[in-house]
């Protein structure tokens, strides 16, 4: 067993750490790209756009924030 702060707990943190980077990135990335494409369906630009980024930036920082108390 793993004895805190050893390489493989450390290894384990990191990649969490670069998960969340990423997780935080594709969630707005996808609330971004929806908006947006509602918005050229829709005709309603720039609305859609604004609404669903923000609700993916939302849902970023939750899920990054539950990811971080894992790390603990």
């Amino acid at each position: 067993m793993a004895r805190k702060g050893s390489p493989p707990d450390m290894f384990k943190k990191a990649g969490m750490a670069m998960a969340m980077g990423t997780l935080f990135l594709s969630y707005i990335l996808a609330g971004g790209l929806i908006g947006y494409y509602l918005d050229k369906w829709l005709g309603t630009a720039p609305w859609m756009f604004f609404i669903f980024f923000f609700i993916g930036t939302g849902g970023a920082i939750y899920n990054v924030f539950k990811m971080a108390a894992r790390l603990k």
